[in-house]
């Protein structure tokens, strides 16, 4: 993890013998100290700045791989990993600044997993799996590691399979001519919208993505393309939208689509940026409906 602006605000409060204080977050505190070593997971902090108080603030939470003064990130990290015999796909790593990208985009890349604040700069947050809901020094430390252990464990990851198989079988039993348009709420994590509409044209809608549900999309009738993109692939066109669980993405010409017809479903998850657009110049109705399953459940 990077310090400044990740574990702190960001905020430097400098006297005349240098840094005078740092502010941390006691709950990103409890979850380094006490939810990381339950679930065998070392933390580790690599920062371009150098600070006693960080050192005091480690020594308080047991953190032993302290890397301070360090610019070259990815080289501080590829030493890191060498003595522990292991490999970026092992890795979280959650920063806020484009210094951080040098090791967040191999990670990402490798099948590692990377967070950053709520309040991360725009590149940061597209080279993210995951963007906490909160921002720097006000616990996005805890969200992320929250995230990775009821994510990304071995122990986790069969209940949510479970509930996807669930929802996606769910989904696939719904008559469509039988339900209403609108929002039909299934459970507390899991509801579908009933939807027809005439799709757009690839150059008047955006891409988007999600952080708290997944996507289960079924198409009933009509036809139309989708377009999928990895997010770390794309340039964020908004910040993220909480109450939306959205954010949207520059067009890039580059990408191509799948046409999605009639019995065929999709899953799309956080990190699968996408947008549905039309077939072609004819205007074809599509009847479809879209599953969200909450991924943070209980």
């Amino acid at each position: 993890m990077d310090v400044d602006g990740t574990l702190t605000d960001g905020k430097i409060y400098m006297g005349a013998q240098g840094e005078l204080l740092k502010a941390f977050d006691i709950k990103d505190g409890y979850g380094i100290k006490e939810i990381l070593p339950l679930h065998n997971i070392t933390p580790v902090i690599i920062t371009a700045r150098s600070s006693e108080i960080l050192q005091n603030r480690c020594r308080e939470l047991g953190i032993t791989e302290l890397y301070q003064n360090t610019r070259d990130k990815f080289a501080c990290l590829t030493a890191l990993l060498e003595r522990h015999h292991s490999s970026l796909a092992e890795v979280a790593y959650i920063g806020d600044d484009c210094l951080d990208l040098q090791c967040m985009e191999p990670v990402l890349r490798a099948g590692g997993q990377t967070g950053c604040p709520a309040n991360a700069v725009p590149a940061v947050i597209a080279a993210c799996s995951y963007v906490a809901p909160h921002k720097a020094g006000e616990g996005a430390v805890r969200d992320f590691v929250e995230y990775l252990v009821n994510h990304n464990s071995e122990d986790h990851h069969p209940s949510l399979k479970q509930r996807l198989d669930k929802a996606v079988a769910y989904i696939d039993r719904l008559d469509f001519d039988s339900l209403s348009m609108g929002t039909h709420e299934v459970s507390p994590d899991f509801y579908f919208n009933v939807m027809e509409y005439i799709p757009s044209l690839e150059q008047e809608v955006l891409y988007e993505s999600h952080r708290k549900y997944i996507d289960i999309q079924r198409l009933f009738d009509g036809e139309e393309r989708m377009m999928v993109a990895e997010t770390s692939m794309l340039t964020p066109a908004t910040l993220y939208d909480a109450d939306k669980d959205c954010i949207l993405y520059e067009n890039s010409s580059s990408l191509s689509g799948l046409l999605f017809r009639p019995g065929s479903s999709l899953v799309l998850f956080p990190n699968n940026a996408h947008k549905a657009v039309r077939n072609g110049e004819k205007e074809t109705k599509v009847k479809k409906i879209v599953g969200k399953l909450m991924i943070n459940h209980g």
